[in-house]
Order: C-alpha cells, then sequence, then structure tokens
C-alpha cells in the first residue's frame, strides 16, 4: 500500500476511534430514556473534542484524496466544523 494510502487508511482509524469515543461518552447505546441524558460540563468538552478531531481527519482524507487525483472536493467541504461557534 502506497504511503498516501496509508495515510488515508490511519486517518480513516482516527475518525472511527473519536466517533466510538463520542458514542460511549454521550451514552448512545444506554438503556435509559434519551430525555434523561445530561452531561456535565467536562463531558460535554470531551464529546466536543472527539466531534473536532473526528472532522479534523476527514477533512485530510479529502485533501489526501485531491491529492491522489481523486477529487473534486465538494464546495466547501475543508471549510465546515472542528471551530467552535463561540471561539
Amino acid at each position: 500500500m502506497s504511503g498516501r494510502k496509508t495515510e488515508a487508511v490511519d486517518e480513516a482509524g482516527k475518525v472511527l476511534d473519536a466517533l466510538a469515543a463520542l458514542s460511549t461518552n454521550l451514552s448512545c447505546h444506554g438503556r435509559g430514556p434519551p430525555h434523561t441524558l445530561v452531561l456535565p460540563a467536562g463531558r460535554v468538552k470531551e464529546v466536543c473534542a472527539a466531534i473536532d478531531e473526528a472532522v479534523a481527519s476527514l477533512k485530510r482524507i479529502l485533501e489526501i484524496a485531491v491529492e491522489n487525483g481523486q477529487g473534486p472536493v465538494p464546495p466547501n467541504a475543508l471549510n465546515h466544523g472542528g471551530e467552535s461557534a463561540n471561539e
């Protein structure tokens, strides 16, 4: 496997890891009713960090695809997410 393909696979693994952590942090598979889910501020920050990491990795995968002639990237795809609306 070429270096760029390996890099894309590594980035995809990061996305999966971040989304799995997000699912765990949000207790997505819990038995309680969804309306009872309350996250402390620290967990919200962890969840936001996991989302940001997944978005950054997905952007990198798109960049790798373009570099390998597999573009074009959808308009504005590299401009979405990863930054907080409060920052």
